[in-house]
């Protein structure tokens, strides 16, 4: 690899996927900071080339700014090791399973159950699908989710008793169902091995949920940092976040989701994603911002962990 200074930086985005907008904000945060570092950048949207002539470009590294699927389901991260193109954010396998929710939630707690600290899920549902809608053997509040995918897309809170419709945009996904646990939506970012701090997530519809709405709105949700949760608390939500990260071999980045129980004093992990969002509202760069990194420091990081498997 060229020296830090003179990198030729490949940047993919884009894509069609349902976070492909996503992707584009992302995309331009990171390239006006790749420019500012000082690097030679080449975008490119992965859903307007042949994928194969990526190797052409002749670029020294590639960051990853896609979302969804290809981007950060191992498929991308394979083809680039294959062209031996050093990428940034986590490799083939861990992005697999941090992309799989149910494969991620078996892994880390089977990882963690015989330590002394494990780590709590919300209990998985088993969801019944009637042709019509779809529903549980539960009577209180649950979620229904596609087991692949991020942003909230496909995220349905349902209330005790209640039934949901097939919809189109969830029939040809793979659904998952799980209790719906606490009252506060927490996060972490563990940036190269060191979990940066607790925000504390609200939502500005107070009846609503981090949708994809209160995520990329401009004042769709409020965070506080550091969160108002107990110090115990705030923690272990640190400590899950690194243990979560490194389980499963995360490289340069992870962001974990949590809940937490105020009356039962319980924290829940929900999922890790190997590549949180850059946005002008996004969670990981406001967690850097309040650890004392610009967001060139961050892509800095970032890019010096980028590599090939």
């Amino acid at each position: 690899m060229k020296s830090f200074e003179n990198m030729h930086v490949l940047l993919l985005k884009g894509g069609n996927g349902s976070e492909r907008e996503v992707s584009f904000d992302t995309a331009d945060v990171c390239s006006n900071a790749i420019k500012q570092i000082g690097h030679k950048i080449t975008e490119v949207d992965i859903s307007e080339i042949d994928i194969l002539s990526l190797k052409k470009i002749n670029a020294d590294i590639c960051f990853n700014a896609l979302h969804g699927d290809y981007g950060e389901d191992g498929s991308i991260q394979g083809l680039l090791n294959l062209l031996k193109i050093p990428y940034t954010h986590s490799g083939v396998a861990t992005s697999a399973i941090a992309m799989n929710k149910i494969y991620f939630k078996k892994i880390i707690t089977s990882a963690t159950q015989s330590s002394n600290d494990p780590i709590q899920f919300p209990k998985t549902l088993d969801l019944k699908n009637n042709g019509k809608f779809y529903e549980v053997d539960y009577g209180g509040r649950f979620v229904v989710k596609p087991i692949k995918g991020g942003s909230s897309v496909g995220v349905n809170i349902i209330n005790g008793g209640n039934k949901i419709p097939k919809k189109p945009k969830l029939i040809k996904e793979s659904l998952m169902a799980e209790i719906f646990v606490g009252c506060t939506e927490l996060t972490v970012t563990v940036l190269k091995d060191n979990p940066l701090c607790v925000t504390e997530i609200r939502s500005a519809d107070e009846n609503g949920f981090y949708n994809y709405n209160a995520k990329y709105d401009a004042n769709g949700s409020f965070h506080k940092i550091p969160a108002d949760i107990p110090k115990t608390i705030y923690n272990k939500a640190m400590s899950w976040a690194l243990r979560a990260h490194q389980i499963i071999g995360c490289k340069g980045i992870s962001r974990t989701d949590f809940r937490y129980d105020a009356k039962e004093k319980k924290l829940y992990m929900l999922e890790l994603n190997t590549q949180p969002g850059m946005t002008q509202t996004s969670l990981s760069p406001e967690q850097a911002s309040y650890c004392g990194l610009g967001l060139n420091d961050m892509i800095k990081i970032i890019l010096d962990e980028a590599s090939y498997e």
